[in-house]
């Protein structure tokens, strides 16, 4: 009796000791899973535009980062430009949902990092070597009071190209543009093709809606600025400013252009074969003679024309980190990939986007002298929109005021005057404190 109590107690101690081992075992397996699923990271990538070649581009570097950091795992998303994106971008973080990266416009910099949306990128550069290669006027579209948001990368600048064949019979030099402001009237009235009193072909092509950017460039080269954004007070009235209307209105009113709006490409005179010269971007240049194949050779690129300043027009596509991120440290070196020079050059090839990095500014030119030396000067130059959270209103205002004065209802000085008033009463509902 004794003997079986004790085998029976033995037998149950064993049990106990299995079940207590396969326990063990079952929360050891479980540690592990939970280790593993710790180990594995996303990160959720969001870029603005939906074009083929540019998603072909992101789906090579996000597969290179993920292969060289496994149990990483990029979600990559497009949403076209515009409300689509806004609309996103808005919904995402008010539910907390916001992407830890983004590829999106210059203009956002303000309003976004205004409302704490975007993490301030100053303590990551710091000790990022490649900060110091990075062109200073790309570093500063990223700032705004005082503080680095995003990292340029795909730089828009206008660069002027001008019809060589169209110069060669007006008896002008096919290989020199014009140098100054006032050849660059001279050379426009010359070039300018009338049938009676209409226009057929441009001598320049002036946007007469949705005219800022152009407009822009004038007034930054004649020593004029848009707006003192830390006092929120526009300085679009100032002579500089006013003089530099003054001259393009005239050339409206001579007749050198078409009436266009060239942010619509059906519009746009100079790659659809209707001007002799234009400030447009690379793409043009390219796509022109693409699409024109009689016109391969016959275009010409230079960088800004200088009056008291070397200035032109140049967006800026940034990379953005959110403040929502719970991956900032891993964020950051997906950025640092797309910053590299490897990258970079990688990007020029694949996508034909001008270089943002000193150290391939040689190289970058040797590639296509006849161009790529233009295009790095303009984006060397180049400045976009202010960094303020109603740009778009006030550019809006000053487009608005530009086309009566285009259409003689207002003279520059009027309408710039007109529009710095329009902006002042709209100020105080517009800023974001």
């Amino acid at each position: 009796m004794n003997k079986s109590k004790g085998l029976i107690a033995a037998l149950s101690v064993a049990l106990l000791a299995g079940a207590t081992l396969s326990a063990c075992g079952d929360n050891a397996t479980e540690q592990l899973n939970e280790k593993k699923a710790d180990d594995a990271k996303s990160l959720t990538f969001w870029r603005a535009g939906t074009d083929p070649s540019e998603k072909a581009y992101w789906t090579r570097v996000i597969q290179q980062f993920e292969a060289g950091h496994p149990g990483v795992k990029i979600n990559y998303s497009e949403v076209p430009f515009g409300n689509d994106m806004e609309t996103k971008l808005n919904a995402a973080y008010a539910s907390g949902t916001a992407p830890d990266v983004l590829s999106y416009t210059l203009a956002s910099v303000a309003q976004r990092a205004n409302l704490g949306q975007y993490e301030p990128l100053d303590a990551y550069t710091d000790k990022w070597a490649g900060k110091s290669d990075m062109m200073d006027s790309v570093l500063q579209t990223g700032m705004y009071k005082g503080k680095l948001y995003g990292l340029g990368f795909i730089p828009d600048p206008r660069v002027l190209l001008w019809r060589k064949d169209l110069f060669q019979e007006k008896g002008l030099d096919p290989e020199k543009p014009p140098a100054s402001w006032e050849e660059l009237a001279h050379y426009a009235e010359l070039l300018t093709k009338k049938e009676g009193n209409t226009t057929v072909l441009a001598g320049l092509a002036i946007p007469t809606s949705t005219s800022w950017t152009f407009w822009q460039s004038f007034v930054l080269q004649n020593g004029g600025r848009i707006i003192d954004a830390d006092n929120n007070k526009p300085l679009f009235d100032s002579p500089e400013a006013i003089e530099a209307t003054q001259f393009i209105v005239d050339l409206v009113n001579k007749g050198v252009t078409i009436p266009n709006d060239s942010t619509k490409a059906n519009e746009n005179l100079f790659p659809n074969g209707k001007a002799a010269i234009a400030y447009d971007s690379p793409a043009a240049y390219v796509n022109t003679q693409k699409d024109h194949p009689e016109l391969a050779g016959k275009i010409g690129v230079a960088g800004p024309i200088a009056r008291k300043e070397k200035a032109t027009f140049a967006g800026m596509r940034l990379l953005f980190m959110s403040s929502q991120s719970k991956q900032k440290d891993l964020a950051f070196e997906f950025m640092q990939t797309v910053m590299s020079k490897e990258e970079t050059w990688n990007r020029y090839k694949e996508l034909g986007t001008p270089v943002v990095l000193n150290s391939l500014k040689d190289q970058y030119i040797q590639d296509k002298p006849e161009m790529n030396k233009a295009v790095f000067d303009a984006v060397t130059y180049g400045q976009g929109a202010a960094k303020v959270t109603y740009a778009s209103k006030m550019y809006e205002i000053i487009s608005s005021n530009l086309e009566l004065a285009f259409y003689g209802k207002k003279t520059g000085e009027q309408a710039l005057k007109d529009a710095v008033d329009d902006l002042n009463k709209e100020l105080p509902n517009l800023i974001t404190n």
